[in-house]
């Protein structure tokens, strides 16, 4: 399959992470020598216009970061443009499991383990296609830091989740959720997915007419609700900022940081802010906190993010980042059920100046040779080809 012209459909999402993402993959294709248009929905239904536009522009292929809903019962965009369309996946890939339906779709997923569960449903037009930065995005290593230590995110109220869907469920359910939640915090390597199939497998009960995608749901919210709030918890001395708002997409959360995190007087609260403000931040920061419970096998743009801006990650385990980053030499890892050793991390670093400066250097350097918007068009190309 050639692909010398791209159409990237864009919209807005939470902190406008994937506008910039497609801004930045555009740029990369460009480089290429690919023809690029790119497409700002603003939150608008796409239109006529749009879709003439797009048959005039004759793309070899469409893409999006954002999530496109069908445009009539099971028929999305690219069935009625008869163009393959690719959905870069950078949320659980069991939310668009809906996608595998349409005979045009490509998806990519940031986590390997995704890949197995989507490769389950007899879906193969799928590849792993990792997070990425930009090329030139710069940082001055010597420069005095404002910040000691950075967190971005949403808090997730996990606690009011819970007691509502012990309301809801059988105790059955609940057994299984508790043992999933058990698994996810105590097994480094096991993906939500497979902490929710072996926790429902021990019961050695048909399957049948479980609704398995809402349980991913409370699982998912609730274990990066809790590892997130025990993870900025756990610093005692040092000066922690946390940058967000309670999560909006649990329709019982009333609790949010200044609730979990009160007995915390070291945390400073401020307001979200956007993609491009959260870089801005973060070459002022020393050391960049970074949750991720959803991807014990994938990647995470606030890691890379962080090591390009000059701040150190202190992060989730994880077995994929592992290959490239080294624990205590290039970032820090943190096991989600012995996070009292991540307060002796943030000290170490805030401690020796000079060797905090050499670590975030060595992890820049390892993201700049794989982990570039341009890798990421190279990689795009060769995977797109045989499908």
């Amino acid at each position: 399959m050639l692909v010398d012209r791209v159409c990237i459909i864009t919209n807005y999402n939470l902190y406008e992470s994937k506008r910039y993402f497609s801004q930045k993959f555009g740029e990369a294709l460009k480089r290429k020598g690919i023809e690029t248009f790119l497409i700002d929905a603003e939150e608008r239904t796409l239109g006529a216009d749009v879709i003439g536009a797009i048959q005039a522009f004759k793309p070899s292929l469409t893409c999006s970061f954002n999530s496109l809903l069908p445009i009539s019962e099971r028929r999305y965009l690219w069935d009625f443009l008869e163009i393959p369309h690719i959905s870069f996946l950078v949320d659980p890939a069991l939310y668009s499991v809906d996608l595998t339906r349409s005979p045009y779709s490509i998806l990519t997923c940031v986590d390997r383990s995704d890949l197995e569960a989507i490769q389950s449903y007899q879906f193969e037009n799928i590849f792993f296609w990792p997070h990425a930065i930009e090329r030139d995005l710069l940082a001055d290593f010597d420069n005095e830091r404002t910040y000691e230590v950075v967190f971005f995110g949403s808090c997730y109220d996990y606690e009011s989740l819970r007691v509502s869907w012990r309301q809801q469920n059988p105790e059955l359910l609940n057994k299984v959720l508790d043992d999933a939640i058990d698994l996810v915090f105590s097994d480094p390597k096991m993906s939500l997915a497979q902490a929710l199939v072996t926790a429902w497998n021990a019961t050695g009960l048909n399957p049948e007419g479980i609704d398995f995608t809402t349980l991913f749901y409370y699982l998912d919210n609730y274990t990066r609700g809790r590892d997130r709030v025990e993870l900025i918890s756990s610093i005692h001395d040092a000066k922690v900022h946390v940058f967000g708002e309670l999560s909006r997409d649990n329709a019982v959360g009333v609790l949010g940081w200044s609730q979990y995190l009160a007995k915390k007087n070291n945390v400073v609260l401020h307001p979200s802010v956007t993609y491009k403000e959260h870089l801005t931040i973060l070459k002022q920061a020393k050391v960049t906190l970074n949750s991720m419970p959803f991807f014990k096998e994938g990647s995470h743009e606030r890691v890379l993010n962080g090591l390009a801006c000059g701040a150190v990650p202190v992060t989730t385990e994880n077995q994929f980042f592992r290959e490239t980053f080294i624990d205590g030499q290039d970032l820090f890892y943190y096991f989600m059920n012995r996070k009292d050793e991540v307060d002796a991390k943030v000290q170490l670093l805030l401690r020796d100046e000079p060797q905090r400066r050499q670590i975030a250097r060595q992890g820049k350097e390892k993201v700049m040779k794989s982990f570039t918007w341009d890798h990421r068009v190279d990689e795009l190309l060769k995977n797109v080809d045989p499908l």
